[in-house]
């Protein structure tokens, strides 16, 4: 998932958001050199347990992700597809990265602090 990988990497670079800030911070602070496997953890531990792209027809995709019973997002627990129609693979997961920055930019900063203490 490049184009998805990508976008959120250029998302969180701009740093200027609480969130952005505590998720660059608690990268800093782990052990992991991977940017985007931290932010997978990072993610699980606020809800967001599974972001994909998966094959439906030819070259055609479709989104989606799948959030927790306790997610920090008021939301439904379970997965949630994020196209109507399959797409290119590159416009799915252009599709999947503004969804879930959609879904990071309306959590309570507060709510994820202390959910990440808790884990």
């Amino acid at each position: 998932m490049i184009t998805y990988n990508n976008t959120l990497i250029e998302y969180f670079k701009k740093n200027d958001t609480e969130f952005k800030k505590l998720l660059n911070k608690e990268f800093e602070k782990s052990r992991l050199a991977s940017f985007i496997q931290f932010m997978d953890g990072f993610f699980c531990k606020i809800g967001l347990i599974s972001v994909i792209v998966k094959p439906i027809e030819g070259s055609k995709w479709d989104g989606q992700y799948t959030l927790s019973d306790n997610n920090l997002f008021s939301k439904e627990p379970g997965d949630i597809l994020i196209t109507n129609t399959p797409l290119r693979r590159k416009e799915a997961e252009d599709k999947l990265s503004e969804v879930v920055i959609e879904l990071l930019s309306i959590v309570n900063i507060n709510d994820v602090k202390k959910q990440i203490i808790l884990n």
